[in-house]
């Protein structure tokens, strides 16, 4: 598979726009200088496309990686500047990605099938979606919730969903909340983890499998009798959670 850089993406960690013009004074550069991965002989401005296709898979802008400042002219940017880790970082993640493409040619076709195995390219909005740090938000919530408590990381949850609700950077279902609440419960922050269920329950008034998490969460923290009316609460809503109703046989409280 031929590898287009102009889709290259950090797989894990930070990733950052990655390679160097030339040092300031004038924009664009005659050539590139300090280029490490990207070919020498590439035409600038095909450099700077690329550039741009980066800087807007990871929602963010020149500084980020560059030495200058927001707002300057791009003349005076030092772009030659290996200075900031997240460019250093960047050329071992254009390598690894690289690498990734490379090996999606020697995955199995499955022909028996009677068709091709579609084309499948590594990209930066493959992972990073829009944002700097590619994570699930799940793992955004319990990070704040357990350095902060459950306002801290409702909090969160509201800043991003008013910022990036019906983009793809993050999943704002109702099992993200879900996930984070019963992984906060497993750090004992039972409180915080049903005040996360709460907030669940306000986005998605109604839901059975909330009331599951909640009953988990519960017996958790060895309120068994609390978990059982959270069980059923979650049958009463959906007759067909399954979930709910094999809870309550485990602890022996039939609906």
């Amino acid at each position: 598979m031929q590898l287009f850089l102009a889709s290259l993406i950090a797989l894990t960690g930070w990733m950052a726009v990655p390679l160097a013009a030339q040092a300031p004074g004038k924009w664009p550069p005659d050539s590139l200088i300090n280029t490490k991965v990207i070919p020498k002989n590439t035409p600038v401005m095909q450099v700077v496309g690329q550039m741009r296709n980066i800087t807007g898979a990871l929602g963010v802008r020149c500084p980020f990686c560059h030495v200058g400042q927001e707002g300057e002219p791009l003349s005076t940017f030092d772009f030659a500047s290996d200075e900031k880790a997240t460019k250093r970082t960047a050329r071992q993640m254009m390598l690894m990605v690289e690498e990734v493409n490379r090996r999606l040619d020697t995955l199995p076709h499955d022909h028996a099938r009677g068709h091709e195995t579609p084309h499948v390219e590594v990209t930066c909005r493959t992972c990073h979606r829009g944002v700097e740090r590619p994570i699930p938000l799940s793992t955004i919530l319990i990070e704040a919730t357990v350095a902060g408590g459950a306002d801290s990381g409702a909090k969160v949850y509201t800043e991003l969903r008013d910022k990036y609700y019906g983009e793809d950077a993050y999943d704002f279902g109702e099992r993200t909340l879900n996930i984070a609440a019963f992984r906060v419960a497993r750090e004992r922050r039972y409180s915080d983890a049903l005040a996360l269920l709460d907030l669940n329950e306000q986005m998605y008034p109604g839901s059975s499998g909330m009331y599951v998490f909640r009953g988990n969460v519960l017996l958790m923290s060895g309120d068994t009798t609390a978990a059982a009316a959270a069980y059923r609460e979650a049958i009463a809503r959906d007759s067909s959670n399954e979930e709910a109703r094999g809870r309550l046989r485990e602890i022996q409280r039939a609906p």
